[in-house]
């Protein structure tokens, strides 16, 4: 299912100025484009680390043009502020792949839609007429150098869940059938460790008995929570508000109608199981039951 999500030159927060920029740029509240319009529609994929985006600029012929030409590129920066990761992904194609990879996170990034200049370096004489530019703009020449932004989108975040903040460890040194579970915090994540046959396990197959193992692995994630990091709502800087992670796994749960373990209702097993129901196999070969995660 796709999502639009849209950015309009003329917006209910925009002003009757233009930005000062060395070139027309179509973002919320800059009305160099006045009738410009920044479309954008997400494919979430079920690896959770990936999804697609489908760029769509209307009312900006000065963009459009520059990408026909291929003198533009439709890009995406993802980024981390926790750990310090940031990296621009571009492509020729407006249904652009967004990939990333969790270990360099460990927290669901931030993703700013942008069009860039692709080219060394382009020279333009703008007219309202061709360009679909602000008065302002007319007759202007600019100098358009490589990597310079035409249209920006707001930066979002997808929605956290704690499937997001695993990461799941072949622990040789446990016993057949055993887990445990351990916090980092630079950036917050669970760290989990299984026993060998576990790990390979859940490499390998996507079963009934694989989600029921998955929802037993969340129950101990919110358990730890709950036993560590139930204090500190009231202090941000010194509680687990201040891991942005954790904040928007809190939002999501009570998006689902949950408390958090800040709450002395919480449940960890009930919360687990409402999320990601425990599945019955179904007859006696269980391994040839596949489905997928939650």
């Amino acid at each position: 299912m796709t999502a639009p999500y849209i950015i309009e030159a003329v917006g209910p927060t925009s002003t009757n100025a233009v930005r000062s920029n060395k070139h027309p740029i179509l973002e919320s509240g800059n009305l160099s484009f006045p009738n410009g319009k920044y479309t954008l529609e997400f494919e979430p994929q079920p690896d959770r680390t990936s999804f697609f985006i489908t760029h769509k600029i209307e009312g900006a012929p000065l963009i459009n043009r520059l990408l026909d030409k291929k003198f533009a590129k439709y890009g995406c920066i993802v980024s981390s502020p926790a750990s310090g990761y940031r990296k621009t992904l571009l492509s020729t194609s407006s249904r652009q792949e967004i990939r990333w990879d969790v270990s360099d996170l460990g927290e669901p990034p931030l993703f700013t839609p942008i069009i860039v200049c692709s080219k060394k370096k382009v020279n333009l004489s703008l007219s309202i007429e061709c360009h679909g530019i602000h008065e302002i703009w007319n007759k202007e020449v600019i100098s358009l150098e490589k990597g310079a932004r035409l249209a920006v989108g707001q930066v979002f975040q997808l929605q956290s869940t704690i499937l997001n903040m695993l990461t799941i460890h072949d622990d040789k040194d446990l016993e057949k059938g055993q887990m445990s579970v351990q916090s980092q915090t630079e950036p917050f994540r669970f760290s989990v460790h299984v026993s060998t046959e576990v790990f390979n396990y859940l490499s390998h197959y996507r079963t009934e008995l694989r989600n029921s193992i998955m929802t037993h692995i969340v129950t101990a994630c919110l358990a730890h929570l709950q036993r560590d990091y139930s204090k500190g709502e009231d202090d941000p800087e010194d509680g687990w508000q201040r891991y942005r992670n954790l904040s928007a796994l809190a939002d999501y749960l009570r998006a689902k109608g949950h408390c958090h373990w800040s709450d002395d209702e919480f449940q960890p097993e009930a919360v687990a199981t409402s999320l990601y129901p425990l599945r019955i196999p179904i007859g006696p070969n269980e391994d040839s039951v596949e489905s997928e995660d939650e």
